[in-house]
């Protein structure tokens, strides 16, 4: 059956609205996962505002969240999630405790709590399920018809990479990840190994990362490397730098393109299907 993903933000620390944001996006991280039917969300930056415009349009009220790490450009969309406020939603939200040992489901409390937001969690009239664990564990969802894999990320604070697995076709997200050590990087291979598609933190170029060793981001080259050792089929660059406008955008794109042709810069609106 058809897997189909669609970009909602993949825009990096900050929103950008401005004249020079409009073809790559300026929102950030939200991925839309249709896997026949059952929706998958994962993160919940400010893109998630315009999903939940489309998913109550589409009359979807089920859908399983999946948080790659509670920094504030992955969840500051949530309490302007439109399905959040109805009645008839339900929604499993899936990330993995902190270093400290705090749930997601704390920290949303914080989001929606005085003096940030005026109405707080426990007044949301869906359904809300919250659902931690420890990176590397593995999950089915749906009844068996999708397999979860997770594995932790280097990254201040941590972050989790997932992989969807379903009806033989396979999507890996690699967000706010930066590469590590040699051991690292091959684990990594053997996480995202034959993906269909992998969506991958390429916020810096290779000249900015110089600057920001440490900082939790990689670069398009770091991807096209990956995509090669892992042997991946479609590699979205993803975690778009706030200063990286489309003039700049298409530059990396170009140079992306160039070292291997399976590269792409995911752009907001955009969908495939695997």
């Amino acid at each position: 059956m058809p897997v189909k993903i669609t970009f909602w933000g993949v825009r990096g620390s900050i929103p950008c609205c401005s004249a020079e944001h409009t073809v790559y996006g300026g929102n950030t991280s939200c991925v839309e996962v249709d896997l026949d039917g059952e929706t998958v969300v994962i993160d919940a930056g400010s893109g998630i505002r315009a999903l939940g415009i489309s998913l109550a349009k589409r009359s979807i009220n089920r859908v399983t969240m999946l948080v790659s790490h509670t920094h504030w450009d992955h969840i500051c969309g949530f309490p302007f999630f439109y399905p959040a406020f109805q009645e008839t939603a339900n929604l499993n939200i899936h990330a993995a405790r902190l270093p400290n040992g705090q749930t997601a489901e704390e920290v949303f409390g914080v989001l929606m709590s005085e003096p940030f937001f005026p109405l707080p969690m426990h007044m949301i009239p869906s359904v809300l399920h919250f659902h931690d664990f420890k990176p590397s564990e593995s999950f089915s969802l749906f009844d068996g018809r999708a397999a979860l894999r997770t594995r932790p990320l280097t990254h201040p604070n941590g972050a989790t990479g997932y992989r969807l697995d379903y009806q033989g076709k396979s999507v890996s997200y690699i967000s706010d990840y930066e590469h590590s050590s040699p051991a690292g990087v091959a684990e990594l291979v053997d996480f995202v190994a034959d993906s269909d598609l992998m969506i991958f933190d390429a916020m810096y170029t290779p000249l900015e990362y110089e600057s920001f060793k440490g900082w939790g981001h990689s670069t398009w080259r770091e991807a096209a490397r990956l995509t090669q050792m892992a042997n991946v089929k479609k590699t979205a660059l993803f975690h778009h730098a706030p200063l990286h406008t489309d003039d700049i955008m298409r530059q990396i794109e170009q140079d992306a393109k160039n070292a291997d042709p399976r590269l792409f810069a995911a752009r907001e609106g955009q969908s495939l299907i695997l």
